[in-house]
């Protein structure tokens, strides 16, 4: 038996039975994919069944409206993949009928759908014979080929992506896509690899060597930027919280967020994000309260320490007047809202503001 056959058989065999492997389309099975991007399995898999449900099929997906979007994926974070999948999805409808392309180089013209995610449907949804390459691929063919060089990178992305096209079993392209993924989730684990128990031991070159556990070799060579991010939360007599939206700031483009002010804390040259801003104006011209909080976030390459700090307007006069004032500052696709404190999590959906939320009141 070969390899590829091995390793099919094992899938078939122990699978988990997870909801996204059952009636699988192309839409759904993108959305899938999306959503597991920096996200673990069991946390997604309550938000896929919900997002699906409120939008069962890629023509009510193009139809909605983005902060219907942005809702429905909260919890999940990283909302630039909502609104991709959002944008992708009306390209569909609009260009392709709503049927995803079979041609692989047609579907990465979709927007938000990158090499994995278009094979990965491609693949495990049309059966069409593109190789997949995710993380637990990586690691698993890293480990069975030997490849010793550091896998982070194009170079290594396109050596790896040429072993994962030789390796595939064009019988069945999805299932062998998922049953690399599966053993890479469930086996061929980065620190524990429970070798005696993989479909591919006897072909494992890395196992053979001893050097299961010294393989991939992963070097980043870019560590984190440290930001501190000031968080302002303006209530009016009224008891609401002033949010903006601007895709012009280097954070919550495409949602409400409260104002704040970003600090860089490096010996680099300041960003047009640490200069004076409207934030900053707002800042300086009331009276707010010292830092509250002090939380620790990741978005992207963006090591945070996030602080809350508060004031009152005792007369919306003081903030109208504020805002006429610096109003030639303002980006030309700025808004900004008075919202309750009970819409607030819905309006800026994202897991810091969950972690400042004790810090609102």
């Amino acid at each position: 038996m070969s390899p590829q056959e091995s390793l099919l058989q094992w899938f078939l065999k122990n699978k988990r039975d997870l909801p996204f492997r059952k009636n699988k389309t192309a839409y759904s099975v993108w959305v899938s994919e999306i959503m597991l991007q920096q996200t673990r399995v069991q946390a997604m898999l309550p938000l896929y069944s919900a997002f699906l449900l409120k939008f069962p099929f890629v023509e009510d997906l193009a139809k909605a409206e983005l902060e219907d979007v942005l809702s429905a994926w909260k919890g999940l974070g990283y909302y630039s993949r909502a609104k991709n999948l959002w944008k992708g999805a009306q390209t569909l409808v609009r260009d392709f009928n709503g049927a995803f392309p079979r041609d692989l180089q047609v579907a990465l013209s979709i927007p938000g759908i990158g090499p994995y995610t278009a094979r990965a449907v491609l693949s495990i949804a049309l059966g069409e014979p593109y190789a997949v390459l995710d993380g637990n691929v990586k690691r698993v063919l890293s480990r069975v080929f030997l490849y010793e060089k550091n896998i982070l990178g194009s170079p290594a992305d396109k050596d790896l992506q040429t072993i994962a096209d030789q390796f595939l079993n064009p019988k069945d392209p999805g299932s062998h896509n998922e049953a690399l993924m599966e053993l890479g989730a469930t086996i061929c684990l980065p620190l524990d690899p429970k070798c005696l128990l993989c479909p591919l031991v006897n072909d494992c070159e890395a196992r053979k060597r001893g050097l299961t556990k010294d393989l991939p070799i992963r070097k980043k060579e870019n560590a984190k930027v440290s930001v501190n991010l000031i968080f302002l939360v303006v209530k009016n007599k009224r008891g609401e919280i002033l949010l903006t939206k601007t895709k012009h700031r280097k954070f919550f483009k495409t949602v409400w967020a409260l104002p704040h002010v970003l600090i860089q804390k490096s010996d680099s040259a300041p960003s047009p994000d640490d200069l004076p801003s409207f934030e900053s104006a707002l800042l300086s011209r009331f009276s707010f309260s010292e830092e509250l909080g002090g939380v620790s976030h990741s978005i992207t390459n963006h090591a945070i320490k996030a602080f809350i700090r508060k004031t009152g307007l005792k007369e919306d006069q003081e903030y109208l007047s504020f805002q006429k004032e610096r109003k030639a500052e303002l980006p030309k696709d700025w808004e900004e809202g008075w919202f309750s404190m009970d819409s607030i999590s819905s309006k800026f959906p994202s897991s810091l503001a969950k972690k400042l939320e004790g810090f609102f009141v």
